[in-house]
């Protein structure tokens, strides 16, 4: 048997294995595709613990609803069979009341469901239309959201005077109660009580934040729910909305999104209202149980879930922590990065830094964001490389040469860290989220490339390297490719085959059929 026979038999088998596997999971997958497209998942439970009355014994909350950004599943609850529940209907809101007419007991009620979100971005025009009478009460003072107050109508006026556009007014009433101190403060406090004190919580924030909007003739109104974050916690969050256009935009005054809302926000009510209620004098408790489960976007399941559809997956390592997501995507997302980068070396016919360092330079910079970690990176390369010219002067030996050269980088990080502190400069800070192996081992190869080839030749290759860590960047910063390669690590065989022809590859490399067109162009001729 020839060399190119046993090749394509090795291929063949290689492809077949992974073909077979991945048919074997289409089935299912196929029956649970969801075009919803969720970035978190948590699976909430409300726990009310409480010792009823002598007569009549109620409690009452707000319950979530779906909507255009986030889904509720799996409604469950546990409670006494003494207990009756019931959904009712409260204006815009959905309210879940327990009543129970058992006296002097001791009671329990779980309430579970699984949320899906998804954040939401708004983008504002410029000027917006008039309210019409729909939103009426949105304008209207109320008891803790004074907007006709002459202090909060002076203040909102102060604010926007000299400001021709109407996102720019909404912007610096915006500024102005982020600014505000933050303050864990327990009692209600209204809009007015915010102005004066100069301190507040969120329900503190978004009143006012309520009363300047609407004071300027925008509809307004509170929000509430829970942000969601892996815990057992007892507070809740509420935020502004203001009416757009016809469309309700969310502010989030106390956590700085502006026309933004993270996906892990639970809505439950809008209105200026309390989340839980209860009978007069009731012994009460509460907590809220959060646990963040592993979502696949474009399945309706989570990655437990999907484990009994399909066991045949990575999410059991997951799962069972044995590695972190992390650290798993990491050593997933390699082989898919060496892949390109190869490609790139030898069908492009670029010169890079080794095979893999552009895929671990690239994963900083999903840290730091592209633009700035990109300027950073080059910064700090280009510093070892000029800071080591003084020292060729000296005729210092490479080894030692090449660590004062880093030692001064990491001198350069840790200082350009502390100004960022200091100064609130947030590009600064961003210097420590580079591993520092990485930054070593890419100033080593490109020290040594100065040595070896000179200045000019050795920057060259930086900038082609930058070329292949902006194709892996983007090609990492993909949200469904992660999920893909850990439901179907097969794929990482038909990576193999692909390396296994691009190893095949004979041809002219792209950059070389640009340089040699002319002398192509003369012997076509």
């Amino acid at each position: 048997m020839n060399t190119p026979q046993k090749f394509r038999i090795a291929i063949g088998t290689i492809l077949c294995i992974a073909l077979v596997s991945l048919t074997f999971k289409a089935v299912p997958i196929a029956q649970n595709l969801d075009d919803f497209f969720a970035e978190e998942m948590y699976r909430v439970t409300y726990r009310f613990f409480f010792k009823t009355n002598d007569g009549h014994t109620s409690v009452k909350t707000y319950l979530p609803k779906n909507n255009s950004r986030q889904r509720i599943t799996h409604e469950v609850q546990d409670m006494a069979r003494t207990m009756v529940f019931e959904k009712k209907s409260d204006e815009n809101n959905l309210k879940g009341v327990w009543v129970t007419a058992k006296k002097d007991s001791y009671e329990s009620i779980d309430y579970q469901f699984t949320f899906e979100g998804k954040a939401r971005v708004f983008a504002l025009p410029e000027s917006f239309g008039r309210s019409v009478k729909a939103h009426s009460k949105y304008l209207a003072p109320s008891k803790y959201i004074q907007s006709d107050h002459p202090k909060l109508k002076a203040l909102a006026a102060r604010l926007t005077q000299d400001t021709a556009w109407d996102r720019k007014r909404v912007q610096n009433l915006f500024n102005f109660v982020r600014e505000i101190p933050s303050a864990p403060i327990i009692t209600l406090t209204d809009a007015l009580t915010v102005l004066e004190r100069n301190k507040a919580s969120c329900s503190g924030k978004s009143r006012l934040l309520v009363a300047l909007a609407r004071g300027m003739g925008f509809p307004a109104r509170i929000k509430g729910g829970i942000i969601l974050q892996e815990s057992n916690k007892r507070t809740s969050h509420v935020w502004a909305e203001i009416n757009i256009n016809g469309q309700w935009i969310p502010f989030d005054a106390l956590n700085g999104h502006f026309a933004y809302l993270p996906a892990n926000y639970l809505e439950l009510y809008e209105g200026d209202e309390f989340l839980i209620t209860r009978s007069p004098g009731l012994q009460f408790d509460y907590s809220y149980e959060i646990k963040k489960e592993n979502k696949i976007p474009f399945l309706r399941t989570s990655a437990s879930q999907f484990n009994s559809i399909s066991p045949i997956s990575l999410w059991g390592l997951v799962e069972s922590k044995l590695i972190s997501m992390e650290s798993l995507l990491l050593l997933l997302m390699l082989p898919v990065g060496g892949l390109l980068v190869a490609f790139l070396r030898n069908v492009v016919g670029l010169r890079t830094f080794g095979v893999f360092l552009p895929v671990l330079i690239a994963f900083s910079l999903l840290e730091t964001g592209f633009t700035t970690g990109m300027l950073l990176f080059m910064f700090l390369i280009l510093f070892v490389g000029i800071i080591s010219r003084p020292f060729n002067q000296m005729g210092l030996l490479h080894t030692p040469k090449l660590v004062i050269s880093l030692t001064l980088m990491v001198v350069v990080m840790a200082v350009g860290s502390y100004l960022g502190v200091i100064t609130g400069v947030g590009w600064l800070t961003s210097l420590t989220f580079f591993p520092t192996i990485i930054l070593t081992i890419s100033a080593e190869r490109f020290s040594t490339l100065i040595v070896e080839d000179g200045f000019h030749k050795a920057t060259g290759t930086l900038f082609q390297t930058l070329i292949a860590v902006s194709f892996c960047f983007f090609m990492l910063s993909s949200k469904w490719l992660p999920s893909i390669l850990i439901l179907f690590p097969e794929i990482l065989l038909v990576i193999i085959a692909m390396a296994m022809l691009l190893g095949r590859y004979i041809g002219l490399r792209w950059t070389e059929i640009l340089r040699f067109k002319p002398l192509l162009t003369f012997k076509l001729s």
